[in-house]
Order: C-alpha cells, then sequence, then structure tokens
C-alpha cells in the first residue's frame, strides 16, 4: 500500500493566524483512496526549510504532497523548494503561461508580470492545470517516489486533488485497497471512563483500529477499516460496531452525525415537542447552542437567562422560601426554573441550570464546580442532576451546557 507525507506552506500557519483545512481534505481524499498518511508538516515561506522538509519527506514516503505557495509573489516559494529538493533547474512551462494569461483575458484584466513566475516547474514536471484559478500545480517523479504540489486556495485545492492526484496516484503505484471510516459520537461519558470500558478492544485493534478523540463534554470513537473494496471494509466495520456499543450503553447519540444540539433538535421536531431554557451559571449557551441549528425555531422557543434572585422570582415563578431554604444553586431551585420556564413559554418540556462557574462565589458547601441540570418533562415529569464539573469558568459552563444537551438527548430519544 502506498504511503504519503503532506506538507503545507505558509509562516501564517506557523502564527496562528490561519487554521489549516487543506491538511484535513487532503488526508481524507487519500484515506479513501486506500492510500496511508505516515506524517503532516507545516513550514514557513522559506525556499530552504521547504526543500529540507520535502527532502526528509521523500526519503520516508512514496508520495509528498505540498499544498500552498504557489501564487505570483515573492513569498511563494515552493517552487522553488520543489526544485532545490529534486536538484532540478525551474523551466517556463509555455502552455502553463498562455493558460494564465487566456484567463485573465476572460476576467477582462491586465495580468501583472509576476503572474508568470506561476507558470515556473522543475524540469520535466507534470504539470496539472488548474481549472479554478491562476497557478498550475505538478508533479516530479524521483527514485520511484513522487514530489506533488498544488495550490493553497482550498477551492483549487480541492479540485485538482481529486480530479487529477488522487487519480494519478492511484493508477501510478496501482491502488487497490481502500480505507474506510465511521465515528460513534457519544456524550455523557468521560474520555478515561470511555477508554476503560473499550481498552482490550483498542489494544487488540490493529485493523479495523480504533481511536479515541475528546471534546469538551463528548468523546467521538473513530473506527478505522482498511480492505480491497469498501464493501468488505464496511463490513468489518460493521462486525465491530456493536462490540463497541455494547461497552458504551446510553451513550453513543449518532453515527457520523452533526454536533449534539443538531441531533437533539432532529429528536425534539420527529416527538413534536417545544422547548425552553432557564439558564443560570451557562448563561445563555444552552440558548446559543440551540439556535445555531437552521431551523431550531420550529421546537425552540426561547428562554430566560436569571442570573439573579429577582429573576428567578419575577420571570420564572420560584418561590422564594426555596431560595431562603436551599439557596439559588439547588435541586430544588434547578427544578423551580425549568418548571417554571415551561409553563411560561406553554413548552412540551424545559431544560434549567443553576451552579457555580467561579472563580469565585465557591463555598465549602458548594464549592466551584457544583451544578445542577432539571429537566421539565411532558405530562409534568421532572428530572434533576447533581454535578461537579472541573476546569475554568469556560470549562464549568460548557460542561454545564453539555449536560444538558445530553439529558435533553436521553428524555426525547
Amino acid at each position: 500500500m502506498a504511503s504519503a507525507e503532506i506538507i503545507t506552506v505558509g509562516t501564517e500557519l506557523l502564527l496562528g493566524q490561519l487554521v489549516d483545512t487543506n491538511t484535513t481534505f487532503i488526508a481524507k481524499a487519500l484515506a479513501d483512496a486506500g492510500i496511508d498518511v505516515h506524517r503532516e508538516t507545516s513550514v514557513g515561506d522559506n525556499a530552504a526549510r521547504i526543500a529540507a522538509a520535502a527532502r526528509e519527506a521523500l526519503g520516508r514516503a512514496d508520495c509528498v504532497i505540498i499544498a500552498g505557495g504557489l501564487g505570483p509573489t515573492v513569498d511563494d516559494l515552493t517552487r522553488d523548494g520543489a526544485a532545490a529538493a529534486t536538484g532540478r533547474a525551474l523551466e517556463l512551462h509555455e502552455a502553463s503561461l498562455e493558460r494564465i494569461k487566456a484567463m485573465f483575458a476572460r476576467l477582462g484584466r491586465p495580468m501583472a508580470e509576476n503572474n508568470a513566475r506561476q507558470a515556473m516547474m522543475p524540469a520535466g514536471a507534470i504539470v496539472l492545470d488548474n481549472d479554478q484559478g491562476t497557478a498550475p500545480g505538478f508533479i516530479v517523479e524521483e527514485d520511484g517516489r513522487a514530489l506533488i504540489a498544488v495550490p493553497g486556495v482550498p477551492r483549487e485545492m480541492k479540485e485538482m486533488i481529486t480530479q487529477q492526484v488522487v487519480p494519478w496516484l492511484v493508477k501510478r503505484y496501482g491502488v487497490e485497497a481502500t480505507i474506510v471510516t465511521r465515528v460513534l459520537n457519544t456524550i455523557g461519558l468521560g474520555e478515561s471512563d470511555l477508554d476503560a470500558r473499550i481498552a482490550d478492544l483498542f489494544h487488540a485493534g490493529v485493523n479495523p483500529s480504533i481511536a479515541v478523540l475528546a471534546h469538551y463534554g463528548q468523546v467521538d470513537v473513530k473506527l478505522t477499516a482498511k480492505a480491497a473494496t469498501r464493501a468488505e471494509a464496511i463490513a468489518m466495520l460493521d462486525e465491530l460496531e456493536p462490540r463497541i456499543r455494547e461497552r458504551l450503553p446510553d451513550c453513543v447519540y449518532a453515527v457520523d452525525g452533526g454536533p449534539i444540539e443538531q441531533v437533539v433538535g432532529e429528536l425534539l421536531r420527529a416527538r413534536a415537542w417545544t422547548l425552553a431554557t432557564a439558564e443560570s451559571c451557562t448563561g445563555g449557551r444552552i440558548a446559543t447552542m440551540l439556535t445555531s441549528v437552521p431551523g431550531s425555531s420550529d421546537y425552540y422557543l426561547g428562554g430566560v437567562v436569571s442570573y439573579a434572585n429577582e429573576a428567578k422570582l419575577d420571570f420564572l415563578d420560584v418561590a422564594p422560601d426555596l431560595i431562603e431554604q436551599h439557596g439559588a444553586v439547588s435541586a430544588e431551585v434547578a427544578t423551580a426554573m425549568a418548571v417554571g420556564v415551561q409553563a411560561h413559554l406553554r413548552a412540551s418540556c424545559a431544560i434549567a441550570v443553576t451552579g457555580v462557574a467561579g472563580p469565585g462565589g465557591g463555598s465549602e458547601e458548594k464549592p466551584v464546580g457544583l451544578v445542577y441540570v432539571a429537566l421539565a418533562g411532558p405530562d409534568e415529569t421532572a428530572d434533576v442532576r447533581k454535578l461537579m464539573l472541573p476546569g475554568d469558568r469556560e470549562m464549568v459552563q460548557r460542561r454545564a451546557a453539555m449536560a444538558a444537551m445530553t439529558m435533553l438527548w436521553k428524555a426525547a430519544r
């Protein structure tokens, strides 16, 4: 099976000024074609460092894909780096120059002289035409290995990778296998707990392999299978998935799904339930998550951010004696908040959160991270959970909002 490395070029990547989405796209395209990606590297706009990275990668992999640095400006140095890495001179590719001139003519714009730099190619390179922009790509074969350069502009890169690079690689290296991935989206279980439940499967699995990817309040379990055909790979995943699910009951909320708020919305819509929210320590995060989903007005009616006790009394009808007896951060008040906003907005169900997000405001009895999440459901049912959430203020708020989503998901599924 062919192996690959990916190099992305751009000083802005190293300064954190640009999020690298190109590597993700290229890696997935290669994996879908059955080509293993062994390493990913980013380098700045420096010809010597680009050349060094390319030489090192060519010493390890069958093919190296460089994305970026093919534009017309003085800091676009991938051509120079690739030529140096393969010991070739740069030569003008006349057909590419004519294509660039023709594109400017179609746009009715004069071509700046520096655009001709984009038609300079390492000697003997296979040229990759760019139908989406002006910078062509190229392939240089060296001792049975291939150095491939594509533009960094995502639209141009994607077209070139899917239409030219991947088909060339599959043919060149006789790739017959494929790689298929499946992601089990889980919620309500921490990374370490989840890992402990599937540790034996994780260590035993080479193909299919298992990876655990943690996010705030949720964990993804990624299954990857390699086989001669896509159907065989899918069959391998179909055999493994139930074994994973057995270890994670009431945790998998979707397969290759979207965020939990999208799945919760789909469930609410399917049940024809409406939802209201009452938030104290989360400050509106739950409402923000819900309304980030297009069409959420089908089921989400609105909410109240009741930070002050007076807001809980005036807008949610929380009884004063509940706060006096139990405090604003309590199971009793959380439940009253949920019932109150459900009644005010005449919703099928409601979720409420109250807690101590910190960094101040905690006590020995009610420390920072203490959160109560309450759900008022149809038929006057109610449920409340007490949580101790680690982290700083933002992490406590995020985790509390995810806990609320977990309760909604379990109630609506």
